[in-house]
């Protein structure tokens, strides 16, 4: 186990683009912590760095039962990390779908009410989704990760983030922030929004049936799809009031996360009754996994139509042809043509033009991946998507 200043790290609980976090042990207190290592080349970038640092600045200013809370921020060997309160249940995805309504409203009150919080100090969260949202021992959530928030003052509002480029997850992001607008209160109420919505049908409003981009014009052109639609079952108080937060126009959504949340209390009670929080605390243990799906093969083959959308053919032949593998048995071809039998000429050959086949399609279905995946927008202020 390595020591990392006073900590000793046990443990990684999970990584992401810029990221690790470890299970850490502080020795002094006698507890257990999540230690958050900013990751390799990003820890010598400025602007990462700052992030970072703001992070830590934001969450250590915040102290509610439903936030996750931050011991401090300190680099070891030029390496930024920050302590946290461990949560040993994790985040909220893995119960997406399973929960039944009670439990539901019980998770949107506790993020709201951790919200009321923020926003009565002036920060705005821009990154709510279920991987944000951790488990607590006693049944309710925490909010984690302010890495991206932003505050009302001069320092945290600094420049990080490139003009006409927004910040958060696509599918819980604001529509306001796809447009490059400022992001408010209302905004995390949209993304609150677009996790009631999740919670009580187990998908997100708008489907990325086409890549990021399709998406996020959805998101700007398109009214979010009524949650009564999707769950016909569902009390209409509780349906409208989810509704209500996924407007796409700031203004037609709650004035803030207290007025939210007030108004969440009324419905619940009108559609639950007045005792709906003693069935709304979240349940120990794990739901049962779904088995994994089976690994792709590792060589995928295409169609031709595929290859001449693509237009690579040439360029995928020609780097087929010269793989370091399929050049060697190009030479081995060439051996047994002179010193074999004419028979074994033969077969190398044909191992070879099965060699090169295979590393071209496989290669034509790398590139299609890539580019399915590659997002397919930007958006500038002012600009309609």
């Amino acid at each position: 186990m390595r020591e990392i200043g006073r900590y000793r790290v046990e443990t990684e609980l999970g990584r992401g683009g810029m990221a690790i976090v470890h299970l850490a042990h502080q020795a002094d207190l006698e507890r257990p912590v999540a230690l958050k290592e900013l990751a390799g080349l990003w820890a010598t970038d400025p602007t990462a760095t700052m992030r970072f640092l703001r992070e830590a600045r934001l969450g250590g200013s915040l102290n509610h039962p439903n936030i996750v809370t931050v011991h401090e921020y300190f680099e070891h060997r030029g390496v930024p990390y920050i302590a946290m309160e461990f949560l040993p249940r994790g985040p909220l995805r893995p119960l997406v779908g399973t929960l039944t309504d009670p439990q539901v409203v019980g998770v949107l009150d506790a993020i709201l009410a951790g919200l009321v919080h923020a926003d009565e100090h002036g920060i705005v969260h821009r990154d709510l989704k279920p991987e944000n949202v951790m488990r607590t021992k006693d049944g309710s959530v925490k909010i984690s990760d302010f890495g991206i928030a932003s505050a009302y003052d001069e320092l945290a509002n600094a420049n990080l983030t490139p003009l006409g480029e927004f910040v958060g997850a696509p599918g819980y992001v604001s529509p306001e922030q796809v447009l490059g607008k400022t992001a408010t209160a209302k905004s995390d109420l949209y993304s609150v929004g677009v996790i009631a919505f999740e919670l009580f049908t187990g998908a997100v409003p708008f489907a990325e049936t086409g890549g990021g981009g399709s998406l996020l014009i959805s998101k700007v052109n398109q009214r979010a799809p009524s949650l009564s639609a999707r769950r016909p079952d569902l009390d209409k108080r509780l349906a409208e009031w989810v509704d209500r937060l996924l407007e796409r126009d700031p203004a037609r959504r709650p004035e803030s996360p207290a007025v939210a949340r007030e108004s969440l209390d009324d419905a619940a009670e009108a559609a639950l009754g007045h005792r709906w929080r003693r069935e709304a605390a979240l349940p120990s243990g794990q739901p049962e996994r779904t088995p994994a799906p089976p690994a792709a093969a590792r060589h995928r083959f295409v169609s031709t139509r595929t290859l001449r959308t693509l237009a690579l053919s040439r360029r995928l032949l020609a780097n087929a042809l010269t793989r370091p593998v399929n050049l060697l048995v190009a030479a081995l071809v060439a051996l047994g043509g002179l010193f074999l039998e004419p028979w074994l000429f033969l077969v190398a050959a044909a191992a070879y033009l099965a060699l090169v086949l295979i590393t071209y399609f496989d290669e034509a279905e790398a590139h299609r991946v890539a580019e399915a995946g590659r997002p397919a927008i930007r958006v500038e202020p002012g600009r309609r998507a």
